[in-house]
Parts: C-alpha cells; structure tokens; sequence
C-alpha cells in the first residue's frame, strides 16, 4: 500500500520553493502556495512560474517497482461505485490533440504519460484513467445544487459508444523522453516535454496522468486562457489528488480560513484524502450560483481573486439540482467584503440593544483585525439593557414544510449568542422565530449551525444572530450561509453537514 503524505509537509515543501519577495508581486501571492500569475493567451513566459507542488510520494515496490496507486475520498459521503459513475462525455473532437481548429471551444486534453523504466502501460491504465476524469466531473457537480460540467476534448478514431472508445479518445499517450530513470521527475521535465509535443494551444488546458514517480502539482494557475505552461499533473491516481491538482490548474488556491491563516481541511483543496467536495462554504474559490462573486484564493496580503464557476473548460452553472452544499445568501452576505472597516455592513441591519460596524482594522488599514474568510467581517457590540439582533436585511424565499440550516463563524473571548431564523409570509408578516440552542462564544471561531422546518405559511427567512439581555461584550461575526436540506439522499436531515 503506498501511502501519501499529509498536506502540512507538502506545504512545507512548497513554501521553500515559493516565498514571495517582499514589495514585489510574487510568481505565488501568498504565504501558502496557490496564486501563480495568469499568462496571456498562447504566450510563455520568459521566466516560467515556479509550480505548486503538493506531495511527494514514496515509490512503490509492487507492479515492477511502481504503480499509480490512490484510494478515493469518501467524504462528505461515499462517491458511486465505478458502475454508477456518469460518463462526461467529451465537449468537442478534434482529429490531432496537437492541433486543435481555432474554432474548437476552451477545453481540458487528458494525457497519459510514460517513459522507459516502466514502459508503456497505455491499455492497461488508459480506462481508470478515464473513470478518474468522469469522478473528477461528478465531484464538481455534485458538489452544489448547480449541475456543473468539464468541457472534456477528445480525438477522432474511436467508438465513444463503449467506455473502451471513449476512454481512449479522452486520453491520449505521450512519452517523456527525458524522465528520470531510477528517480522522481520533476514536473518540470513533464511541461517541458509536453510543449515540445506541441500541446500548448491557447485553447487547451493539459492534465497529465504519469506512470513513474514524480509530484501532484499543477504548473501554474490558468483562470481565462490555456497553452503554454497550463499544466497539471498527477502521480497519485484517484480523483481526490487528480480533482485537487486540476482545480489548482483552473485557478483555486489551497482552501484556507482566518486571519492567519489557518488550514481548513473538509475540502477537496486542503483534505484531498478524505474530501471530494470544491469549497462548500461558497466563499474561497467556488460559487455557481453568483458568478459575478470572486474570492480572495490565498491569505492577506495576495490581492489575487478567482471564482472557477466562470472558468471556460467548464459548463455555464444551471440551477438547480441537489448536490451536497448550497447557499441562499449571496457573496456579501456570506463574506461582507464590500464596506471599509468602521463602516456600516451593506445588507445587513440591527434592532434592540446594541450596535454594529465593519469590524476595525488590524495593521492593515483596509483590512479587518479579525475575520474568517476574505478580508473583513462585522463587529456586534452587545448592550446588556435588552435582547438585540444582528440580521441579513433581504428575505430569501423559502418553501413551508422544507428543512433550512443556518451556518454561521463567530469570534469573542466571552459571551451568549443565538442563531436565528425568522419567518415571513407572502405579506411581509412575520409568522414566528426559529432559535439555535445557546452558544457560548469563544476565540476558536468554530462554525455554528441550527436547522429548523418552515412552519405553513412562510415565504421568507430572515437570518441573524441573537444576543439575550444582561449582557455587555463585543462578538465577530462572519461565513454565513444558509441552506436549503434537500439532499435527503445523502445526509441524515438533508442538510450538508458541519465541519
């Protein structure tokens, strides 16, 4: 059994090898790998960017001394067996992979690759490497209630009636001439070879399947156009380091949380081993169900923003079909990323005891002292003389007799809060309120959750946090979400689950 390594010594690989210099826009933004600079359509760059490298792994002793072994993840629940996975299916089909039309549209080439140590395995991987791709695709749809696709190219030549014929027009071969014998090669080996095969066409994004041992990683992030350099590979083949690798290729950064920082593992970008799921929460690198929202991808002090629902080798996002997250708040809502601290959050107001901003800056000026995601939060300053509320002011509609959950991240070194969700008729009447159980509040900033049934008659919901009377402290207030449970396939209540 080979046995991949955790990401905190993957990271520390990776921070060695791309630290940023300071007054300087870094080749990766961050402090964490993961925001290598877009390159201009069909261009390459003088100097390349430096990759994101996510593992290296140990060589196996089995198959000849290698195998491209990986175990799926099972997380948030098990992915359908081999038999039940959907076939993709391949967006466009062109007669050389080499040299796509001008006209054919932005897609991503699957290559297999090799080299003489282990020889040509093509026949004997070419379809595992096919089903890998097709999980790749059901994670990223099934992920949200959007239904999401990968624009796949293929070749001509083959019957994709068959898995047999598909798998084969999906993935084509391709020997690495200079591929270290004895050794792990670099992935640098892997681009190189690649270009010089002439897979670098402004309109391909290339992900690399190798069959000898090497590094995950992807060349550099590629948000709007492909060719040169647009490169991810992957030596550990199951569709959690393959989807990680390719969502870096598409633009994410690693999935990350707080001021400072911190890693954030129930996600496919950070917890590859368990997760299949892209950024549940709507607020790092993922959202199709606002496409005009972008994320910051890495910690402060990167300026650099993505959002892959927009990304061209993917399906534009259609609503709706039930996957394992959704969020009826929009990106404001979720993030509050549009007022300068000291400032009165936008869509957002306060009743009773109390009063609000956007939470004061830090060192930064233009940065919040604390917050969960992006780069600001709101501050909720408790009086004790009576009950007050914090709330979202709009009212998304919500179906009676349905099942929501309310998700929220709180920070403060003291104090009681409630979650609420308030119901609404058609008439703007408020019909009755919905509260959490009693949160103490602590720095951890844990993430809070509740659900509850819309009572008959409600067409609306108003979301907040309670603060009961008797009380004088100030909390921090961040990631909101709110979801619809309709997933009762798959979880106990139907709603996604809390992490």
């Amino acid at each position: 059994m080979v046995h991949r390594r955790r990401l905190a010594s993957a990271c520390a690989v990776a921070l060695a090898l791309v630290a940023p210099v300071a007054g300087t826009q870094p080749a990766v933004a961050a402090p964490k790998p993961g925001s290598a600079p877009q390159q201009a359509a069909g261009q390459r760059a003088a100097t390349p960017p430096k990759p994101i490298i996510d593992e290296v792994r140990p060589r196996s002793s089995s198959l000849n001394g290698w195998e491209p072994m990986g175990s799926e993840p099972t997380q948030p629940y098990p992915q359908p067996s081999d038999a039940n996975v959907p076939k993709r299916g391949c967006a466009t089909t062109v007669a050389a992979p080499t040299a796509p039309p001008a006209a054919s549209p932005p897609s991503i080439q699957i290559i297999y690759a090799w080299h003489d140590e282990f020889g040509n395995r093509y026949e004997q991987f070419v379809e595992w490497a096919a089903k890998i791709v097709d999980r790749i695709d059901w994670s990223i749809d099934n992920s949200t209630d959007y239904d999401q696709h990968l624009n796949l190219s293929c070749r001509t030549g083959f019957d994709t009636s068959t898995y047999a014929g598909y798998a084969r027009a999906m993935v084509v071969p391709e020997k690495i001439e200079a591929a270290v014998i004895g050794g792990s090669t670099p992935i640098e080996v892997v681009r190189d070879d690649i270009i010089a095969s002439g897979y670098d066409d402004p309109n391909r994004w290339y992900f690399v399947f190798q069959d000898f041992p090497g590094s995950s990683a992807a060349y550099t992030h590629c948000r709007t156009s492909g060719g040169a350099w647009c490169v991810g590979v992957t030596e550990a083949w199951d569709s959690g380091v393959a989807g990680h690798e390719l969502g870096h290729l598409l633009g994410a950064g690693h999935a990350w949380s707080k001021e400072d920082g911190g890693g954030y593992y129930a996600d496919i970008m950070t917890g590859w081993d368990e997760n299949w799921m892209y950024d549940q929460d709507f607020n790092t690198y993922y959202d199709p169900s606002e496409t005009t929202a972008s994320f910051h991808v890495d910690p402060y002090n990167s300026t650099t923003r993505a959002n892959i629902a927009t990304h061209p080798t993917l399906t534009a996002p259609t609503c709706c079909d039930v996957g394992f997250s959704n969020d009826l708040l929009t990106a404001q809502e979720r993030t509050i990323e549009a007022d300068a601290p000291w400032a009165s959050p936008t869509g957002f107001g306060i009743t009773g005891a109390g009063w609000m901003q956007v939470t004061p800056p830090g060192p930064e000026s233009a940065v919040s002292a604390r917050y969960y995601d992006g780069r600001r939060s709101v501050t909720v300053n408790v009086q004790s003389h009576a009950e007050g509320t914090v709330f979202v002011t709009r009212r998304p509609t919500v179906t009676a007799g349905h099942r929501y959950k309310l998700f929220g991240r709180l920070y403060a070194t003291s104090g009681t809060v409630r979650l609420r969700m308030s119901w609404y008729n058609a008439s703007n009447a408020l019909i009755s309120h919905s509260d959490s159980a009693p949160i103490a509040v602590d720095t951890s900033w844990a993430e809070r959750s509740f659900s509850a049934v819309a009572p008959a008659g409600a067409t609306k919901v108003q979301v907040g946090v309670v603060s009961p009377a008797g009380q004088s402290f100030a909390y921090v207030l961040d990631s909101l979400q709110l979801n619809h449970c309709d997933n009762t396939a798959n979880t106990s209540d139907g709603c996604r689950t809390s992490v």
